[in-house]
């Protein structure tokens, strides 16, 4: 069908790797995904009566789905899995592996098809998929033929769209371990074939440069007649909100262009995050082998997952509205960036917010009537209450984290609304999309590059359908692209290092610190709470499908599914390594749930193919987040495809030690919750299994879970820093404090990656702050001042 916007992870890959069977390489999970897909992959904004009764999503109607996915999941058996091989068609994909199911499954269906986009955004690959066919005429007397070739269009739309063909692949890494003597540890060929397939393709020495140089492929090349006064490349968390108060002005014609496709449906439920990322609507981005960090985790490397869909990652985040310490703008404000203190960003945050807490009573603090809806959520996880009364025992205060004081605990604040995601495009694009025809909105076009005329940007040149495109600006292009791929697009634009643009052939238009200064919120992924029965909300593999169909019929905001279980609490704390600063924490903890077995049977493929929704768990994940790390990393362009491959990024975390001396402390202070009374009451305890690679040490000691944090390297996803903002005695400054690049005219960058420092919270609500303040600031360059901005408290 037309209308699909999103297909799931490709967990086929990895799933015939694991050590031991898990519940999301069984047939429930690829049942799971299947399911998830029919009912949940069409655009947001496409109209309900488009879809067959049993598509139409929970939150868009609630008629009841098909009588085909009841019988499926009334009858399905709890899965017994056999011995696992390296062959996935030895294993996964046969009609003994179902038959040892029993399920009303038929066969796994292999279909190739050849799609623009593959792993770390290269392009023109084959793709073969695998997928569950099911026996719908075993439970429905519906057989037509008619019926039978919609079934078979709906299968061929839920291939999973991530494996490629190793001839058409490009080798997205460099070698960091040359001074060890041995070669990386992770590309993307291990995610797709075999140790022999490898082996034999390095041998062959693949052709890996057919993209090598920009533009080498041979495509059509267009030139668009219309002409906008500005271009915003991005729909993310900030362009959603420049486009948004840009196109406030009746005269001005604005062009806001995203690489990705319009909001699936699957966005809207807040429980569903972690099967977004790695799935068809992130970039799919990794970090690179490095000494320090991610030992354990596949091929040595850490997932950064990072939005490619109208929202950005604000339509595939964790939920949480939290702007950081008022002390995070002052600072940057110190630094040389007027206009950037905590007093006069206060109003932009107030200005996007519509706050449905007993906080919107704080109006120093917080808006109402603005388009972001701001709320908590109106079911509340069992073990929530339980973590804040913890905390509150351990003398940590309840507190508004975006009021007057950050350190304390209490339940977040969320971007929903009654129990339904806000993404930046559901409050910003979606209610204008279609009143302002001084707005176009341009999707799958990917751009690459900004087209300058003496060191005076004048345009965009972007790809979509793999058609070559040139489109002019009359006045500005703002990029607002992230934190990895805006300076990804200043480079291949001739903005950057001189050295390494040299290198790529690419013309120095200016030299810049561009991709420097990277920083990211660091935790681990590994140190686990045990439930019982009392708060466990895990459910057998059988009763995972049947909530999912009963959410899917009579889903409202009290649903578990439409929360986000442990993560709806969050404490913030100070360790001996904060500083001087009473006021200022150094560790933010969050929780995530998790299933107890799986994990601790084969932890690397567990945390790889992780699909179910947040509120399902038996085990709780404490990750200590690191607020602001003394470490930094960078980012450079791929080598091999600079234009469509991924970049490669180095976060060098813990190059700082003391970095992580912090991390272990936070963690010696949260085992320390099991002797309080909520704990105990509860019943609830560390696991003190000890994980590979960290067995030879003992279990809470400083060595032991400075290996973990070593080897179990996690983000929250929230990579900053990398265009910063400063003045221009600065030599790391990418942009101004009006958010103008450097050496140029007519081009500013606004999104995170502007943060000279990171801030102490999630990045969310502070790049919409972001893009709130630079569309004001476009609007007084440009000499349009609103009366709102006069009367302005």
């Amino acid at each position: 069908m037309s209308n699909t916007v999103w297909t799931p992870p490709n967990i086929g890959q990895i799933c015939p790797e694991q050590q031991a069977p898990l519940t999301q390489c069984s047939t429930t999970g690829f049942v799971f995904l299947s399911l998830l897909t029919q009912l949940y992959s069409h655009s947001r904004d496409e109209s309900k009566n488009e879809y067959p009764e049993w598509q139409v999503p929970s939150f868009r109607d609630t008629k009841p789905i098909s009588p085909e996915f009841e019988a499926v999941i009334s009858q399905f058996p709890e899965p017994t899995l056999p011995p696992l091989s390296s062959s996935i068609q030895d294993t996964f994909f046969t009609n003994k592996f179902q038959n040892t199911f029993k399920s009303p499954m038929r066969n796994w269906e292999k279909v190739t098809r050849v799609h623009s986009r593959g792993p770390g955004g290269s392009r023109g690959l084959s793709v073969t998929s695998y997928f569950p066919i099911f026996d719908f005429e075993k439970f429905n007397k519906k057989t037509d033929s008619e019926e039978s070739e919609e079934f078979k269009r709906d299968r061929e739309r839920y291939a999973f769209e991530n494996s490629a063909k190793k001839e058409d692949l490009d080798l997205a890494f460099d070698n960091p371990f040359s001074k060890y003597h041995r070669d990386a540890d992770f590309d993307f060929m291990k995610e797709i074939f075999t140790d022999s397939e490898l082996e034999t393709s390095k041998s062959d020495k693949i052709e890996i440069r057919k993209m090598k140089k920009i533009g080498s492929k041979k495509r059509r090349k267009r030139q668009t007649s219309d002409q906008y006064d500005f271009i915003v490349v991005g729909a993310g968390s900030a362009g959603c909100v420049i486009a948004n108060r840009l196109s406030e002005v009746k005269q001005w014609k604005i062009l806001l262009i995203e690489a990705g496709p319009e909001e699936p449906e699957v966005t809207s439920v807040p429980s569903f995050a972690p099967v977004l990322g790695r799935s068809s609507i992130d970039w799919n981005y990794r970090t690179q082998p490095e000494e320090m960090t991610c030992r354990a985790q596949r091929g040595q490397t850490c997932a950064w997952l990072s939005g490619r869909v109208m929202g950005g990652s604000s339509a595939i985040n964790y939920v949480v509205y939290m702007r950081g310490n008022k002390k995070d703008y002052d600072q940057w404000a110190a630094l040389g960036n007027e206009g950037w203190s905590y007093r006069e960003v206060l109003y932009y945050f107030k200005k996007s917010e519509n706050n449905q807490n007993i906080e919107a009573k704080d109006i120093d603090h917080h808006g109402v009537g603005g388009p972001l809806n701001v709320e908590r959520f109106a079911y509340t996880d069992p073990n929530v209450v339980m973590l804040v009364k913890a905390f509150h025992e351990k003398g940590l205060p309840l507190v508004d984290f975006n009021g007057k004081r950050q350190i304390g605990t209490m339940t977040t604040q969320t971007t929903t609304k009654d129990g339904k995601r806000v993404s930046a495009n559901d409050a910003f694009i979606r209610p204008i999309r279609h009143k302002r025809p001084n707005l176009t909105i341009l999707t799958g076009a990917q751009v690459t590059e900004v087209m300058f005329k003496k060191k005076v940007a004048i345009g965009v040149r972007y790809v979509k359908d793999d058609v070559i495109y040139e489109v002019y600006v009359s006045k500005e292009v703002i990029i607002s692209a992230g934190a990895l791929n805006s300076p990804k697009i200043l480079m291949l634009s001739g903005i950057g290092p001189k050295d390494d643009l040299d290198d790529m052939k690419i013309p120095v238009i200016m030299d810049s610190k561009v991709g420097y200064n990277l920083q990211d919120h660091v935790t681990t992924e590994a140190v686990l709470m045990g439930l019982t029965n009392m708060t466990s909300t895990l459910l057998p593999t059988k009763e995972i499908l049947k909530t999912l169909s009963s959410f899917a019929k009579y889903g409202k905001k009290f649903d578990e599914i439409s929360a986000t279980g442990p993560l709806q609490v969050t404490a913030f704390y100070r360790t001996k390594y904060a500083g001087n600063d009473q006021t200022i924490p150094d560790i933010q903890f969050h929780f995530d749930g998790r299933n107890r077995r799986d994990f601790y049977l084969d932890p690397p493929t567990y945390l790889a193919t992780n699909i179910f929704p947040f509120s399902l768990y038996d085990s709780i994940n404490v990750r200590p987040i690191l607020l602001q790390p003394a470490s930094r990393g960078y980012l450079t362009l791929n080598r091999t495809n600079p234009v469509f491959g991924q970049p490669l990024i180095y976060p060098r975390f813990f190059t700082v030690k003391d970095d992580l001396d912090a991390l272990v402390a936070a963690l010696k202070y949260i085992v320390k919750l099991e002797k309080t009374k909520a704990f105990k009451e509860n019943n609830v305890k560390f696991i003190r299994r000890r994980v590979e690679p960290c067995n030879d040490h003992p279990w809470g000691t400083i060595k032991y879970f400075s290996c973990v944090l070593k080897s179990y390297t996690g983000t929250i996803y929230h990579p900053a820093g990398t265009c910063k903002m400063g003045p221009r005695h600065d030599e790391n400054a990418v942009v101004d404090a009006r958010l103008r690049v450097y050496g140029v005219q007519n081009l500013r960058v606004a999104d995170a990656s502007i943060m000279p420092h990171i801030v102490r919270g999630n990045t969310n609500a502070p790049c919409m702050m972001i893009g709130e303040k630079v569309a004001d600031m476009i609007k007084e360059d440009w000499d349009v001042v609103f009366f709102e901005s006069l009367t302005r408290k």
